[in-house]
Order: structure tokens, then C-alpha cells, then sequence
């Protein structure tokens, strides 16, 4: 598939209708920008969440994998709490 877009004055495109049907994409999906052999290209970022730990969702951990005192001292140390 091939489609014609155009750079604007601040630098950004708009991906045709067609195109963005085609590979799925939604506003605000995050993609990948490179360079390859002096062609620019895009395609569809993976992105994995992130999950910041509390001291309850350590103690949920520790409960459930049943880690010793010195185990969850250890987890606290490693993880900066």
C-alpha cells in the first residue's frame, strides 16, 4: 500500500485514513520512528505497563510466594524501599 502525505511547518504528518485502518491504529497509539537506508519508518510500538510496587502489593508477593523474613528484606532493599 502506498499513500501520499506531506510534512507540515512543525514537522509532523498525518497518516492517511487508509493507512491507519489498515495497520489498526488509533490516536494516540505509540509508534516507532528509525531511520533504515534513508527512508523514514513507522510501525506500531509494543509497549509493556509498568507497575510501581507499594509496601501492600510487596506484602501480597510475599504472602503468596511465602519469601522468609530475610527474602522480603532483601525484596525492600533491591526495590528501594
Amino acid at each position: 500500500m502506498k499513500a501520499l502525505t506531506s510534512l507540515s511547518k512543525r514537522g509532523q504528518i498525518t497518516l492517511p485514513a487508509e493507512v491507519r485502518q489498515a495497520l489498526g491504529l488509533k490516536p494516540g497509539d505509540p509508534l516507532v520512528v528509525r531511520v533504515e537506508a534513508g527512508r523514514v519508518v513507522l510501525e506500531p510500538a509494543v509497549v509493556l505497563p509498568v507497575e510501581l510496587y507499594t509496601e501492600e502489593r510487596i506484602l501480597e508477593f510475599a504472602e503468596n510466594a511465602q519469601a522468609t523474613p530475610e527474602e522480603l528484606d532483601a525484596f525492600r532493599r533491591a526495590w528501594g524501599f
